[in-house]
């Protein structure tokens, strides 16, 4: 089952828990630095090549439901330039991978990836762009790669660093130019006033701001290991988790809190439901109790008065339908009896409710003493334990299995009921075994359904095992049926020790 709340810490964005990680890895590896800037590079651009493909990852498998055209454009564009990203840290000065080793190849292949990077979130911020759901931003960054990573590598490329002059003309032109489309597109992004979360807004123009500043880091350094260089791969690894952040929270945490939310408003309106019907079921209850009882016991109590009334004796022919009449209204109150014993029984119970078995098994035979004595039945019982149900159900649930032993005796015999009960484990398993007609083995399956009379002898109200099945159900207990060595019929039913 699903929970009905979502953690608070997950309705914003940038929660306490992810700046801390963020400011503890961008700790971990601005101190490699005193070790060797090479390594810093390295970690910290390995660190956002994995950022910017989390990201793309996200944005690509939520691209359908991700509703921010800003967050799946910039998602999927920057995908492709992880990949010159890749390229440029293994080309850095210093490893050694790529011949010639030298600062060039590494800031022709920055560049590369600045300008997808710009372009990527300047078309971002287009409405004819994001209101697109294809794919074609993908393709364009894809294809942007292939062309100026293939250029760079042919030599067709403009240099971007030469030794011992720093940064070329068109070096400092092309960030200058990410610098000002970057900026230009955080403008639009605070200009725009499409119906967007104000936490998306606001991370969307942060790390459009970060990819402005660091593009004008990189205008200004003249060493590829000076403090300028570092400051803009920070920036550039804040601003990509900066877009994993807002594109994790809008396509995965906000669906998961609106359905969270959804699932709690329907869990409140049924429990509502719940609530009504029990009322109603209580209503119908009261109404099996008291107005259809009534014209039962009226029909029954003047029957017997016209019966007395009628000249003595009274005819067969007369006695006889009169007799019908009685049988049939004692049957419906029997009837009425059971039907109300089985809907109070929906309730749910008290998580403290106990009582001893054997004290309620000595009440219902109390109450059952009459009949017991009139069918000369034998009933033996042993040592039972306390249960955690309440004291009512658990004699509603010996009443119909005793009722039930007692109405299908067989007429040859004397009822002969007999109830034992062991503990095992935390539940108590009870048994109660006749010597009666005993139940068709292939009908046992059908005994504890409610108005399921097996034997059409017309006693029984069909109700009886029904109870019994809603009160053991109720408790979180198990019944069955078996034979018994009596010759009749054994239920058993197990229900949690108090």
């Amino acid at each position: 089952m699903l929970p009905t709340s979502i953690n608070p810490a997950l309705r914003h964005p940038v929660g306490r828990k992810e700046a801390v990680f963020m400011g503890l890895a961008v700790m971990a590896v601005l101190a490699t630095r005193s070790h060797s800037y090479l390594l810093f590079h390295t970690l910290v651009e390995f660190f956002n090549i994995c950022v910017v493909l989390t990201a793309f990852s996200l944005a690509w498998n939520t691209r359908h439901h991700l509703e921010d055209g800003f967050l799946r454009i910039a998602g999927l564009a920057l995908g492709p330039s992880a990949a010159i990203l890749l390229l440029h840290t293994l080309t850095y000065k210093g490893l050694g991978v790529f011949d010639p080793d030298d600062a060039n190849l590494p800031t022709q292949l920055w560049v590369v990836q600045r300008l997808m990077q710009a372009g990527a979130l300047f078309a971002a911020t287009l409405p004819m762009v994001t209101r697109s759901r294809n794919n074609i931003p993908l393709v364009v960054s894809a294809t942007a790669a292939l062309v100026m990573g293939g250029l760079v590598f042919l030599g067709l490329f403009p240099d971007c660093f030469v030794d011992g002059q720093g940064l070329t003309p068109f070096k400092i032109a092309a960030e200058s130019t990410c610098m000002v489309v970057v900026a230009w597109a955080a403008w639009r992004m605070w200009q725009d006033r499409s119906p967007r979360p104000p936490q998306v807004r606001r991370l969307a123009i942060a790390l459009l701001l970060c990819g402005s500043v660091e593009s004008a880091t990189f205008t200004l350094y003249n060493d590829v290991y000076g403090a300028l260089n570092m400051a803009g791969h920070v920036l550039g690894l804040t601003q990509s988790f900066l877009l994993y952040t807002a594109i994790a929270w809008v396509g995965l945490t906000r669906p998961l809190e609106s359905l969270f939310a959804r699932q709690s408003k329907l869990r409140s309106q049924f429990e509502r439901d719940a609530a009504r019907a029990q009322h109603d079921m209580a209503r119908f209850a009261e109404i099996l109790a008291h107005h259809m009882q009534e014209p039962v016991r009226q029909q029954h109590v003047f029957t017997q008065a016209l019966i007395k009334a009628l000249p003595q004796p009274v005819p067969p022919e007369v006695a006889q339908p009169l007799e019908f009449v009685i049988n049939g209204a004692m049957r419906q109150r029997s009837l009425l009896r059971d039907a109300l014993t089985y809907l109070s029984l929906s309730e749910p119970i008290p998580a403290s409710a106990k009582c001893a078995a054997g004290d309620v098994l000595a009440a219902v035979l109390k109450d059952l003493s009459e009949r017991v004595d009139q069918s000369g039945a034998q009933i033996s019982y042993g040592s039972l334990p306390k249960l955690a149900v309440p004291a009512d159900r658990l004699k509603a649930l010996f009443r119909a299995l005793l009722d039930n032993s007692l109405t299908y005796a067989r007429p040859d015999l004397p009822p002969r009921i007999d109830i034992r009960a062991e503990n095992q484990g935390s539940m108590a398993r009870v048994s109660v075994s006749d010597n009666g007609v005993g139940i068709a083995p292939e009908l046992r399956h059908k005994a504890f359904g409610i108005f399921e009379r097996l034997n059409h002898d017309g006693n029984g109200t069909g109700i009886g095992l029904a109870i019994a099945h809603r009160v053991v159900d109720s408790a979180g207990g198990d019944i069955w049926i078996d034979d018994t060595a009596l010759g009749g019929t054994t239920i058993t039913f197990t229900l949690p020790l108090a």
